[in-house]
C-alpha cells in the first residue's frame, strides 16, 4: 500500500492536489521514511514469507536489506518518472516470480533510460533473472548485464543512479548463490565485465565536464568493483569469501549513502549551473559547471564530508571496505597455488588502480566546489542560493546515515546479513556494534579507534606546535589600508575618525585578575625562566634529530642491510 500511495503521488500531475501540493514532497518523504522503518524492523526480525492476499509479492533473505537502500533513494528522487522507476524497483525486489522482476525491473530501467538506443538495451539487463541459473549462458549473460546496468548508471543524472547498480546488485546476488562456484572462464568474465565498468566510471570521472556527470561515473566506478567483490566472495573457491562478503555489504553501506548526498548535490537545478569565473592566477585546464547549490557554505560542507567518506580515508565508511579487501587479498594470496595466487594479486592491483582513478575524481570534484565557493562571491548574487540548510536537508539526512554506519558498522552487518549468501549467519551482538568482524577468524577491525587515535595524533601535532612554535604553514599577517598605517586603532567611517572600541569577554577579565594576583600581570611565557630553558632543550633535541636523520640518509644502504642481516638470524633463532 505504501509503494501504491508513493507511485501515485510521484505521477500525479502538478496541481491536482491544490493546497496541498506544496507538501508533496513532504508527503513522500514521509511514505519513504515508512517504508524504511517497516523494512529495518523486518531485516532486524528476520520476517520472511509470502503476502496472503497478493502472493506474487513476499519476503525473503536480501528482499527488506536492499528495500532499506531503497527507501534513501527513494525519499531524495521522491516526484516524477524517477520516484514512479524507484516505486517499480522496490515491488520488483518483492516479487517472487521472476518474470514479475523482470517485468517490473526492466519497466524501471526503461524509466531511467535516455532517449535512443538506451531505452531499447536496457530491458535486456534483467534476461538473466528470466532463465535457469544452471544454463550455460547464464554466466555470460550476466557479465552482459553488469555492463548495461553499468552504462545506466554513468549515464543518469542524479541520486536515481542508485537505482540501476542497486537492481544490478540484487540480482547479481541472487543468481551467484543458486549458481554456487563457476568455471575459470565464466569468472573471468564477470571479473571482466566489472573491471571494465570500473574502469570506465574512473575515466568518466576525470573527463566529464559536469559535477553531475563527475558522481555519476564515481557511482559507475563503485558498481564495477561492487561486482568484483561480490563475485570474488561467490563465485570462486578463495579463501576469505566471509571477507569479501564483508566488504561487499560495507560498499553498500556508508559509501553508498555518502554518494548518495553527493549525487543529490551535483544534480542539475533552477537556477541554471554556476561555473565559476576563470582567472589567470588559477585556471583550471577542464572548468566544472556546479549547481547553485553546491555553492551555498552548507552544501559545500556536505559536499567535502561526502568526499571523504568516498575516498578510502580512515575511520568512514570506503576506509573499512578497503581493510576487507586487504585482508581478503591477504587470506586468499596465503592459501591458493602459485597460479591462482598470482590472478589474485593482478585483481588487486586492478583494484588498487581503480580506486586511484575515482580519489582523482573526487579531487577533481572537491577542488571545482572550492574554487566555485571561493570565486562564487557574495551572499544574494543572482544564480547563488542564500545558504540555509534546510535546502540541502536530503543529502544532511543521507550523509548523516552514513556516519552512523560507519561508526556503528556491526549493527549494519547484521541487518545487512542476508542481503549476499554466507558461510555461517551473522546475528547481532552488542560487543560487536562498534566492530567489524567475521565469522571464521577472530580478527575485528574498530573504526571508532581509529578516530580516537587519529584525533589523538591531531591534538599531540598541535600541542607541540604551540609549545616548540613549530608551524607547517607560514601565519597570514594581517593587512590594513594605507592610511591606517602608524595609527591602527583609528579608522574612518562616515567621514569621522574615532577610536576602536575593544570588546573584552568575561573570560579575559578573569584571567587578568588572576595574574593581578599572581604578580605576572607584565610578563609573558617568554619572559619565564622554565619557557627558556625548554626551549633551549627542545633546540638542542631537534638540531640533535636533524643529524641522525642527515646520518641515516648517508648510511641509507648499510642500515638496510644490518636490519636484514638481524632479521635473517632472527628468524634462524626464531624457527628452532
Amino acid at each position: 500500500m505504501l509503494f501504491a500511495a508513493a507511485g501515485v503521488l510521484a505521477v500525479l500531475p502538478e496541481g491536482t492536489l491544490r493546497r496541498a501540493e506544496a507538501w508533496r514532497g513532504e508527503m513522500l518523504a514521509a511514505l519513504w521514511a515508512a517504508i524504511g522503518a517497516l523494512a529495518i524492523t523486518g531485516a532486524s526480525l528476520r520476517i520472511e514469507g509470502v503476502v496472503n492476499w497478493c502472493p506474487v509479492f513476499g519476503m525473503d533473505g536480501p528482499t527488506l536489506p536492499m528495500l532499506v537502500l531503497l527507501a534513501f533513494a527513494g525519499g531524495v528522487m521522491s516526484r516524477g518518472h524517477r520516484g514512479l522507476a524507484c516505486v517499480l524497483a522496490g515491488l520488483a525486489f518483492l516479487a517472487l516470480s521472476p518474470l514479475v522482476f523482470g517485468l517490473l525491473a526492466g519497466t524501471a530501467l526503461v524509466l531511467l533510460a535516455g532517449r535512443g538506443r538506451q531505452g531499447v538495451c536496457l530491458p535486456a539487463a534483467i534476461i538473466p533473472a528470466c532463465i535457469p541459473a544452471d544454463s550455460p549462458l547464464s554466466p555470460y549473460l550476466m557479465g552482459g548485464m553488469v555492463l548495461l546496468l553499468g552504462w545506466a548508471v554513468a549515464s543518469q543524472k542524479g541520486p536515481e543512479a542508485t537505482v540501476p547498480a542497486g537492481i544490478g546488485l540484487f540480482l547479481l546476488g541472487r543468481l551467484l548463490s543458486e549458481t554456487g562456484v563457476l568455471a575459470p572462464v565464466p569468472q573471468i568474465v564477470l571479473l571482466g565485465s566489472g573491471c571494465v565498468v570500473a574502469l570506465a566510471g574512473g575515466v568518466q570521472a576525470l573527463r566529464a565536464r559536469h559535477a553531475v556527470q563527475v558522481a555519476a561515473g564515481l557511482g559507475c566506478a563503485g558498481f564495477g568493483a561492487l561486482v568484483v567483490l561480490l563475485t570474488l566472495a561467490l563465485a570462486t573457491t578463495l579463501e576469505g569469501m566471509e571477507q569479501f562478503r564483508t566488504a561487499t555489504q560495507l560498499g553498500v553501506g556508508a559509501p553508498f549513502l555518502a554518494l548518495l548526498a553527493v549525487l543529490w548535490l551535483c544534480q542539475p537545478m533552477q537556477p541554471n549551473l554556476f561555473v565559476p569565473p576563470v582567472t589567470q592566477d588559477h585556471a583550471p585546464a577542464l572548468p566544472l559547471a556546479l549547481p547553485a547549490r553546491m555553492c551555498c557554505p552548507a552544501g559545500f560542507i556536505v559536499l567535502c564530508g561526502g568526499l571523504f567518506a568516498l575516498s578510502g580515508l580512515p575511520p568512514l565508511g570506503g576506509f573499512s571496505v578497503l581493510w576487507c579487501l586487504i585482508s581478503a587479498g591477504e587470506l586468499a594470496t596465503l592459501a591458493a597455488p602459485p597460479v591462482q595466487a598470482l590472478g589474485t594479486v593482478l585483481v588487486l592491483v586492478m583494484a588498487a588502480s581503480f580506486m586511484a582513478l575515482g580519489v582523482l575524481g573526487l579531487f577533481r570534484l572537491g577542488f571545482a566546489a572550492l574554487n566555485a565557493a571561493d570565486t562564487a562571491i557574495k551572499p544574494g548574487q543572482p544564480g547563488v542560493p542564500s545558504g540555509g540548510v534546510f535546502q540541502v536537508l536530503p543529502a544532511i539526512v543521507c550523509f548523516a546515515a552514513s556516519l552512523v554506519v560507519a561508526v556503528l558498522p556491526g549493527v549494519w552487518l547484521a541487518l545487512q546479513d542476508h542481503l549476499f549468501v554466507g558461510e555461517a549467519a551473522r546475528g547481532f551482538a552488542w560487543q560487536h556494534v562498534l566492530s567489524i568482524w567475521f565469522t571464521d577468524t577472530p580478527v575485528s577491525y574498530t573504526p571508532l579507534y581509529s578516530l580516537m587515535a587519529l584525533v589523538a595524533c591531531a591534538g599531540s601535532v598541535v600541542g607541540l606546535g604551540m609549545l616548540f612554535k613549530l608551524y607547517p604553514f607560514p601565519a597570514q599577517a594581517g593587512t590594513r589600508p594605507l592610511w591606517q598605517e602608524g595609527a591602527p586603532l583609528l579608522q574612518i567611517e562616515d567621514g569621522s575618525v574615532f577610536q576602536e572600541r575593544t570588546n573584552t569577554h568575561a573570560t579575559a577579565q578573569i584571567g587578568s585578575m588572576l595574574a593581578v594576583f599572581a604578580g605576572i600581570t607584565s610578563q609573558r611565557p617568554e619572559n619565564w625562566r622554565f619557557f627558556d630553558k625548554i626551549m633551549l632543550s627542545a633546540r638542542f633535541m631537534q638540531a640533535l634529530l636533524f643529524k641522525a636523520v642527515a646520518w641515516c640518509e648517508a648510511q641509507g644502504m648499510v642500515l638496510i642491510l644490518l636490519f636484514l642481516g638481524a632479521g635473517l638470524v632472527f628468524g634462524l633463532f626464531a624457527s628452532k
